[in-house]
Protein backbone atom coordinates (compact mmCIF):
# COMPACT_ATOMS: atom_id res chain seq x y z
CA UNK A 1 0.00 0.00 0.00
CA UNK A 2 1.36 3.19 -0.65
CA UNK A 3 1.59 4.75 2.90
CA UNK A 4 4.46 6.02 5.50
CA UNK A 5 8.02 7.16 4.64
CA UNK A 6 9.26 7.51 0.92
CA UNK A 7 5.71 6.47 -0.02
CA UNK A 8 3.03 8.64 -1.97
CA UNK A 9 1.11 8.85 0.89
CA UNK A 10 1.15 9.79 4.63
CA UNK A 11 5.18 10.16 3.47
CA UNK A 12 5.86 12.64 6.82
CA UNK A 13 5.81 10.24 9.56
CA UNK A 14 8.16 8.79 11.01
CA UNK A 15 8.53 6.65 14.68
CA UNK A 16 6.09 4.66 16.17
CA UNK A 17 3.35 5.98 13.20
CA UNK A 18 5.61 4.68 10.57
CA UNK A 19 5.66 1.63 11.81
CA UNK A 20 2.03 1.56 12.21
CA UNK A 21 0.78 2.78 8.52
CA UNK A 22 3.75 1.27 6.00
CA UNK A 23 4.15 -2.09 5.31
CA UNK A 24 0.58 -3.19 4.36
CA UNK A 25 -0.03 -5.39 1.47
CA UNK A 26 -4.15 -6.21 0.34
CA UNK A 27 -4.76 -9.43 -1.53
CA UNK A 28 -8.01 -10.26 -3.09
CA UNK A 29 -9.42 -13.05 -4.98
CA UNK A 30 -12.70 -12.94 -7.14
CA UNK A 31 -14.30 -16.38 -8.38
CA UNK A 32 -17.43 -15.38 -10.83
CA UNK A 33 -18.86 -18.80 -12.48
CA UNK A 34 -22.17 -19.10 -14.64
CA UNK A 35 -23.99 -22.37 -13.52
CA UNK A 36 -23.45 -26.21 -14.09
CA UNK A 37 -25.52 -27.51 -16.75
CA UNK A 38 -27.59 -30.66 -15.92
CA UNK A 39 -30.10 -32.78 -17.20
CA UNK A 40 -33.26 -34.51 -15.53
CA UNK A 41 -33.69 -38.19 -15.49
CA UNK A 42 -36.83 -40.56 -15.44
CA UNK A 43 -35.12 -42.65 -12.65
CA UNK A 44 -35.49 -45.94 -14.04
CA UNK A 45 -35.01 -47.33 -17.29
CA UNK A 46 -38.04 -46.97 -19.30
CA UNK A 47 -36.59 -47.32 -22.71
CA UNK A 48 -36.12 -51.24 -21.78
CA UNK A 49 -32.32 -50.54 -23.18
CA UNK A 50 -30.90 -52.51 -20.10
CA UNK A 51 -28.40 -49.61 -19.40
CA UNK A 52 -29.19 -49.52 -15.61
CA UNK A 53 -26.02 -47.21 -14.95
CA UNK A 54 -27.56 -44.25 -17.27
CA UNK A 55 -31.18 -43.61 -16.53
CA UNK A 56 -33.63 -42.53 -19.36
CA UNK A 57 -34.74 -38.96 -19.51
CA UNK A 58 -38.29 -37.79 -19.33
CA UNK A 59 -40.61 -36.02 -22.12
CA UNK A 60 -41.43 -32.19 -22.21
CA UNK A 61 -45.03 -31.95 -20.73
CA UNK A 62 -46.88 -29.66 -23.97
CA UNK A 63 -49.03 -28.33 -21.14
CA UNK A 64 -46.78 -26.81 -19.21
CA UNK A 65 -46.43 -22.86 -18.85
CA UNK A 66 -43.88 -20.72 -17.49
CA UNK A 67 -40.45 -21.16 -16.32
CA UNK A 68 -38.64 -24.74 -15.85
CA UNK A 69 -36.02 -23.22 -13.77
CA UNK A 70 -37.75 -21.63 -10.47
CA UNK A 71 -34.29 -20.64 -8.88
CA UNK A 72 -34.81 -21.51 -5.32
CA UNK A 73 -33.23 -23.80 -3.21
CA UNK A 74 -36.65 -25.86 -2.23
CA UNK A 75 -37.16 -26.17 -5.87
CA UNK A 76 -34.60 -25.64 -8.16
CA UNK A 77 -36.38 -26.51 -11.27
CA UNK A 78 -40.39 -27.21 -11.76
CA UNK A 79 -40.63 -31.15 -12.28
CA UNK A 80 -44.13 -30.73 -13.67
CA UNK A 81 -42.49 -29.15 -16.59
CA UNK A 82 -41.87 -33.21 -17.31
CA UNK A 83 -43.93 -36.15 -18.35
CA UNK A 84 -42.67 -39.76 -17.92
CA UNK A 85 -42.09 -41.39 -21.07
CA UNK A 86 -44.00 -44.83 -22.51
CA UNK A 87 -42.42 -47.49 -21.75
CA UNK A 88 -40.09 -49.06 -24.53
CA UNK A 89 -39.13 -44.98 -25.31
CA UNK A 90 -37.01 -42.69 -24.92
CA UNK A 91 -38.15 -39.20 -23.67
CA UNK A 92 -37.64 -36.15 -25.95
CA UNK A 93 -35.75 -34.02 -23.43
CA UNK A 94 -32.43 -33.51 -24.62
CA UNK A 95 -29.10 -33.88 -22.33
CA UNK A 96 -27.86 -31.45 -19.97
CA UNK A 97 -30.69 -28.87 -21.06
CA UNK A 98 -31.16 -27.06 -17.40
CA UNK A 99 -28.51 -24.77 -15.86
CA UNK A 100 -27.93 -25.06 -12.12
CA UNK A 101 -26.86 -22.10 -9.54
CA UNK A 102 -24.24 -19.95 -10.68
CA UNK A 103 -21.31 -18.91 -8.23
CA UNK A 104 -20.16 -15.56 -6.84
CA UNK A 105 -16.80 -15.53 -4.40
CA UNK A 106 -14.72 -12.55 -2.73
CA UNK A 107 -11.78 -13.42 -0.35
CA UNK A 108 -9.42 -10.85 0.86
CA UNK A 109 -6.27 -10.75 3.00
CA UNK A 110 -4.29 -8.24 4.22
CA UNK A 111 -0.64 -8.53 5.34
CA UNK A 112 1.69 -6.39 7.51
CA UNK A 113 5.06 -6.93 7.66
CA UNK A 114 6.89 -5.13 10.51
CA UNK A 115 10.79 -5.13 11.55
CA UNK A 116 11.64 -5.49 14.60
CA UNK A 117 15.38 -5.23 15.36
CA UNK A 118 17.97 -6.05 12.49
CA UNK A 119 16.86 -9.74 12.15
CA UNK A 120 13.82 -9.99 13.34
CA UNK A 121 10.48 -9.26 11.58
CA UNK A 122 6.99 -9.86 12.70
CA UNK A 123 4.02 -10.75 9.71
CA UNK A 124 0.25 -10.30 10.87
CA UNK A 125 -2.33 -11.40 8.73
CA UNK A 126 -6.18 -10.72 8.53
CA UNK A 127 -7.98 -13.22 5.96
CA UNK A 128 -11.73 -12.91 5.12
CA UNK A 129 -13.34 -16.05 2.78
CA UNK A 130 -16.35 -15.56 1.28
CA UNK A 131 -16.48 -12.13 2.59
CA UNK A 132 -19.71 -11.12 1.40
CA UNK A 133 -21.17 -14.59 3.31
CA UNK A 134 -23.34 -14.83 -0.23
CA UNK A 135 -25.28 -18.24 -0.15
CA UNK A 136 -23.43 -20.64 -3.20
CA UNK A 137 -25.66 -23.51 -3.88
CA UNK A 138 -24.68 -27.32 -5.53
CA UNK A 139 -26.38 -28.47 -8.19
CA UNK A 140 -30.31 -30.37 -7.09
CA UNK A 141 -29.35 -33.75 -5.02
CA UNK A 142 -31.31 -35.23 -7.26
CA UNK A 143 -31.72 -35.01 -10.86
CA UNK A 144 -34.42 -37.67 -11.25
CA UNK A 145 -38.17 -36.41 -11.57
CA UNK A 146 -39.72 -39.23 -11.31
CA UNK A 147 -40.02 -41.77 -8.18
CA UNK A 148 -41.76 -45.09 -9.94
CA UNK A 149 -44.51 -43.21 -12.26
CA UNK A 150 -45.54 -39.92 -10.09
CA UNK A 151 -43.12 -37.15 -9.59
CA UNK A 152 -40.68 -37.35 -7.03
CA UNK A 153 -40.77 -34.83 -3.50
CA UNK A 154 -36.90 -34.65 -3.98
CA UNK A 155 -37.54 -33.67 -7.51
CA UNK A 156 -35.10 -30.26 -7.95
CA UNK A 157 -34.56 -29.79 -4.13
CA UNK A 158 -30.85 -28.90 -3.07
CA UNK A 159 -29.66 -29.82 0.05
CA UNK A 160 -26.24 -28.24 0.28
CA UNK A 161 -24.10 -25.50 -0.20
CA UNK A 162 -21.23 -25.60 -2.68
CA UNK A 163 -18.65 -23.44 -0.56
CA UNK A 164 -19.30 -22.57 3.07
CA UNK A 165 -20.32 -19.16 5.16
CA UNK A 166 -18.03 -16.44 5.83
CA UNK A 167 -14.72 -17.36 7.65
CA UNK A 168 -12.66 -14.88 9.40
CA UNK A 169 -8.42 -15.80 10.62
CA UNK A 170 -6.26 -13.54 11.77
CA UNK A 171 -1.99 -14.74 12.07
CA UNK A 172 0.97 -13.70 13.22
CA UNK A 173 4.45 -15.02 12.10
CA UNK A 174 7.98 -14.49 13.44
CA UNK A 175 10.29 -14.68 10.99
CA UNK A 176 14.08 -14.78 11.73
Amino acid sequence: MPFGKNKPLLHGVTGVWDKIVTGWQVNSIVTILSGFPFGPLTGSNRSGDGNTTNPDRPDWNPAFTGSVIEGTPNQWFNPNAFNLEAAGTFGNVGKNVLVGPNFRDVDVSAFKTTSVGERVRLEFRAEAFNVLNRANFNLPGSFNVFSATTISPAAGVILATANSSRQLQLGLKAIF
